[in-house]
């Protein structure tokens, strides 16, 4: 019985009028909302902006994301700029030099989509603006031939056959482009030359340890490495055309400007003594002397171990015999006079 009492009196509750007293005011509502309260928003300038970026700002915003923490982001920041140098005219604002100093470290990145993408990339520049950035160009690429991984190992023999398309010949005859990266070479196909013979090796023949060769992974890196050496020695090595001289070559040579990088970079006026390895070969003659003294023999045995593997490597070690004939045949080592040592002993220099 109190509980149905205790129900009524809350029906007649809904339908009873309150009783308003003077100074109070009317209770609120259960499901009373309260719409009193006032909202802020942050409001930036650049949204108020109707002017969206140029094609400069754009370029250089992507540019910018070359540098970015994401694999992702470098990929499409690479895929960004490929297409607007593929236009017609291509789209560069910053120019190749700026452009290179950005995307050059990414050579050895851990992406093999972006290492891919820097390659299309590369292909897309200029090859007569490329040539002033050959030494800085030549330093990544060795870089990432020798790296750690054998993935980055490969693309970089991508990217040293992209540098030889565009100004082979310019790049042998760099200082430092010719010696350093057939060291390289030597280090990454495992063939090198003892200072000392010993009974265990025939002639100082040694043959370093090489994950590459015979293996069923990468087993393919091997026949390339050599493919690539051959064109690299094919354009070091190649006979110079003669060019007939005249009595205007005399005052050309005085007021036309130099054609090559760096002309007189010989001279090493401003800049500290190189050694043999960063020494300028410019012509082919000292090309082939140094090359006879330090790496032919290691090549050369090299080759013939390769030649008896057959297959693929067979082939390429067949390409790369004959970049040596045609670049090495003609070659007679003649006495310098740095040569001997003894030669200079009684006089005053």
């Amino acid at each position: 019985m109190g509980s149905s009492n205790k129900k009524k009196k809350e029906k007649k509750k809904d339908f009873q009028k309150p009783k308003l007293k003077v100074g109070k005011t009317k209770p609120k509502a259960s499901n009373f909302t309260d719409t009193s309260f006032k909202s802020k928003s942050i409001v930036l300038q650049q949204q108020l902006s109707e002017i969206a970026p140029d094609a400069v700002e754009r370029f250089k915003h992507q540019l910018s994301l070359t540098s970015s923490r994401t694999d992702t982001q470098r990929r499409d920041a690479l895929a960004y700029l490929t297409g607007q140098l593929s236009t017609s005219p291509p789209t560069n604002p910053v120019g190749v030099s700026t452009l290179l100093q950005k995307v050059l470290p990414l050579m050895p990145d851990s992406s093999k989509s972006v290492r891919s993408q820097l390659l299309k990339l590369l292909q897309k520049l200029p090859a007569d603006e490329v040539r002033p950035h050959l030494q800085k160009a030549m330093l990544y690429i060795r870089g990432a031939m020798t790296h750690l991984s054998q993935d980055v190992k490969d693309d970089g023999l991508g990217y040293m056959e992209w540098l030889l398309d565009a100004a082979g010949e310019d790049v042998v005859a760099s200082p430092g482009c010719w010696v350093k990266p057939l060291k390289d070479f030597m280090s990454v196909l495992g063939w090198a030359i003892s200072t000392t013979p010993s009974l265990a090796t025939k002639g100082g023949w040694t043959s370093a340890p090489r994950t590459t060769f015979g293996s069923k992974m990468f087993g393919h890196s091997f026949p390339r490495q050599m493919m690539v050496l051959a064109k690299f020695l094919e354009l070091g090595l190649r006979p110079e055309m003669s060019i007939p001289w005249t009595p205007n070559d005399w005052a050309s040579s005085m007021s036309l400007m130099p054609r090559t990088p760096d002309p007189f970079g010989y001279l090493g006026l401003f800049k500290p003594p190189r050694d043999e390895d960063g020494e300028i070969y410019r012509n082919r003659e000292d090309r082939q002397d140094i090359f006879a003294r330090r790496f032919m023999d290691a090549v050369e045995a090299g080759v013939d171990m390769a030649k008896k593997e057959g297959g693929a490597a067979g082939r390429a070690a067949a390409v790369l015999d004959q970049a040596l004939r045609d670049g090495m045949g003609d070659y007679e080592r003649a006495l310098r006079v740095d040569d001997d040592d003894a030669l200079w002993v009684g006089y005053i220099v």
